[in-house]
Order: structure tokens, then sequence, then C-alpha cells
């Protein structure tokens, strides 16, 4: 009985180590993180980064490996709730969202964490009616906010909502 106490506590003791580093990475990613505040959709990925996606239709698309904006015979406001329930189911959180009513565009900036270490990632989502269309475009950029490479959960992240967004069984509605 004392032998099976003293393994324990010989076992125990690197895991509670283990446990504590991470924490202590945890929390630093947490305070180090910035949080900024964006209230439109950003024109571009930033210049050479390693940790930022971009899918645009206009050209200013950015390590998307051939991922297209999704295309949708939805209402942006339609759109917006798909997307925003997603995220809320991923653990996500909208920091920012906004409307022009004239454009009928709709802007949303969440933030999502990485699993594991919890790395903040910012993700932004403009959704517009295409000129002389009905139909809704998507332009989406997730980034994430420390470090220079993201190991691919951006281009990830993107990936698997264009594809829910594709899939999704939309009303048909038109842009307006």
């Amino acid at each position: 009985m004392i032998k099976i106490r003293k393994v324990a506590k010989q076992v125990s003791r690197p895991i509670i180590r283990l446990l504590v580093v991470w924490i202590v990475i945890v929390l630093s990613i947490q305070i180090l993180a910035p949080s900024p505040t964006v209230s439109q959709m950003p024109e571009n990925c930033p210049e050479n980064s390693g940790n930022c996606v971009r899918v645009d239709y206009n050209g200013s698309s950015y390590r998307y490996n051939n991922l297209e904006p999704p295309v949708i015979n939805a209402s942006t406001l339609e759109i917006n709730e798909v997307i925003s329930n997603w995220f809320s189911d991923e653990g996500g959180k909208i920091l920012f969202s906004s409307m022009d009513e004239n454009s009928g565009s709709h802007f949303i900036h969440f933030k999502e964490y990485t699993d594991f270490f919890f790395f903040p990632d910012d993700v932004y989502v403009n959704s517009r009616c295409l000129e002389d269309s009905n139909l809704s475009v998507v332009i989406l950029q997730s980034q994430s906010r420390l470090g220079n490479g993201d190991i691919g959960i951006n281009f990830e992240r993107l990936s698997e909502l264009i594809s829910y967004l594709n899939n999704y069984s939309w009303s048909g509605n038109n842009c307006y």
C-alpha cells in the first residue's frame, strides 16, 4: 500500500507541473494578445503575413489555396444569422456587428480561440449584394493575433465555414 502511494506521488508531481506550465502559458497568451477594435472589413491581410487567410472576389484573396467566396441566393441578414449561429456553436464571440442599410452590406467581427493553447484569432465577415444581381457574396478573413504563423488553423476555419455555407439550405430570397 505504501509503495502504491509512493508511485502515485511520483507520477502526480510531473503531471501537476505540466498543468501549471500549461496554465501559465495560456494566461500569458491571453495577456500578450492585442485586443483590436475593428469596425469595418479590412481591405486585405497584412503584407507577408503567415497567419492570415482572406477569401474575396475582388482579387485581394491571400493564402486562400483556391477557396472561393460563397455566392448565396439569400438576404445578407439571413446569411449573417446563419454565420453567427455557426460561430456561436464553435465557441466564437461577436465583438462588433454593423449593417449599411443603403447597400444591404453586413460586417461582423468574431473572436475565436484555437484548441489547447487558446490563441485568440479574429474572423471578419462581410456579406453584401453582388452588383446587378439578387445574389449575396460573403467575404471572409481569419487571422491570428499573435505569432508569425498559424499552422493552417485560419485556412481550415474558413474552409469549414465555406463548406458549411455552400451546403446550407438557403431560403432563396434575393439579397435585399
